[in-house]
């Protein structure tokens, strides 16, 4: 069953490019009707062998309404995407562009085309194949690299130097996260926008089950670096059980080998770090939560909720505004300047309120009003920071509720890009 969006473009991709891929491959196409909800979704996802979407968001119409928490969990769904998807929007089998970019159907209809091959199983058909520019996480399920290159976006060029000369060396492929895939450098970001990033290179730190750190001084002033040496003595916890189907970690180990600490000299995690990492992850994890995740459900689903709760979904901390939609603005001033050994993981995975001071990575918190104001004080350093919204908006996906008076509420939420100019 295919869900379009309709508009001109969402016929074309239709018309040019889905319905001639079915006619060739062999694959019967129910257009799913005008107006279809997560009922209709529902109904094809115990009965269909393919789930297609478009998932462009190019206005008021588009297909999340009738999207369901399947669409991310089951591999029968196909997602593809002319303009960047929400960001706690994460399928298995998906072709959509980062932030800043978009796609021309031509790019989605050869995508489609070949994951048809493959469900078909011609010899040839691909497991999904890159596409530039995409967001993909094809690799991460089916086809990963070798090595994940944990690295400071301060040493792109030094890391991507390294890893040309390694891979033309051995032959074997290592992933880098592109610049900007998760966030900006600066980008002020909520809560769970950081713990969603820190989910995502869980999976990719998972996928490859090797890791090589390019160690630099100023590696332990990022969050996001300081989070994949985090998810790595995580993954390594002593007595930590191993989730089902879990590929281990078989190899960690420093760019510059030998070395005495491949963990980089952090200390290991007690267990209750261990399970608040676990909880942390989950509740940001792009294919298993959204923000219905602020509300615990009620009547019989009540005992879904006690069934969850021991994985961390529904802890108060992890329903707030303060979690889901107060920002949180990153002073370059107050950006810390630590060791490894100074790293302390429980600031690192603390989630400080609406009080007016820096985190442990230099964020303060902010309301979202305050940032179109164009400037804003750090209350830890009284330094004025410049704020510009220069790449227009991220969305996230926030289905309605059935318990929700307001029933006909859009489901794609936007929210501008602000980022702190330096």
């Amino acid at each position: 069953m295919y869900f379009g969006v309709r508009n001109d473009a969402g016929q074309r991709l239709l018309d040019e490019h889905v319905a001639p891929a079915c006619a060739r491959r062999g694959f019967h196409l129910q257009v799913a009707p005008e107006g279809a909800d997560r009922g209709t979704a529902l109904a094809a996802q115990a009965v269909r062998t393919l789930l297609a979407w478009d998932g462009s968001v190019e206005g008021p119409q588009d297909v999340y309404r009738a999207m369901t928490m399947w669409t991310k969990l089951s591999p029968k769904h196909l997602l593809m995407s002319r303009t960047p998807l929400p960001r706690n929007v994460l399928t298995r089998h998906q072709c959509a562009p980062v932030h800043g970019a978009a796609f021309g159907n031509d790019v989605l209809g050869e995508w489609f085309d070949r994951q048809l091959a493959r469900v078909a199983g011609e010899q040839g058909g691909e497991q999904g194949g890159p596409v530039a520019g995409a967001s993909l996480p094809y690799w991460m399920f089916d086809d990963p690299a070798d090595f994940f290159l944990s690295f400071r976006g301060t040493r792109q060029a030094e890391a991507e130097a390294w890893r040309a000369e390694f891979v033309a060396r051995t032959g074997r492929p290592v992933r880098m996260v592109p610049p900007n895939e998760f966030a900006y450098p600066t980008e002020v970001v909520t809560q769970q926008q950081q713990w969603e990033g820190a989910a995502r290179l869980m999976h990719e730190i998972r996928a490859t089950g090797r890791v090589i750190f390019f160690p630099s001084p100023d590696y332990f002033t990022s969050f996001w670096t300081s989070t994949e040496a985090l998810a790595v003595r995580w993954l390594t916890a002593a007595g930590r059980r191993p989730r089902r189907g879990e590929r281990r970690l078989s190899e960690v180990r420093l760019l510059t080998d030998p070395a005495p600490e491949p963990l980089l000299g952090t200390r290991a995690l007690t267990d209750a770090e261990t399970a608040r990492f676990a909880a942390l992850i989950n509740n940001g994890d792009p294919i298993t939560s959204a923000p219905e995740t602020m509300v615990a459900p009620r009547g019989p689903a009540r005992l879904l909720r006690a069934f969850v709760r021991r994985y961390g979904y529904y802890r108060e901390e992890f329903t707030t505004d303060a979690f889901w939609h107060l920002v949180r603005v990153p002073c370059p001033a107050c950006r810390p300047r630590r060791t490894a050994a100074e790293v302390d993981w429980s600031a690192h995975m603390a989630l400080p309120g609406p009080q007016p001071q820096t985190d442990a990575y230099g964020y303060f918190p902010a309301h979202a009003g305050e940032l179109a104001r164009g400037t804003i004080r750090c209350p830890s350093c009284s330094g004025e920071l410049r704020l510009v919204n220069r790449r227009g908006v991220r969305t996230l996906w926030q289905p309605v509720m059935t318990t929700e008076a307001d029933q006909d509420r859009p489901v794609i939420v936007s929210h501008p890009v602000w980022e702190v100019l330096t």
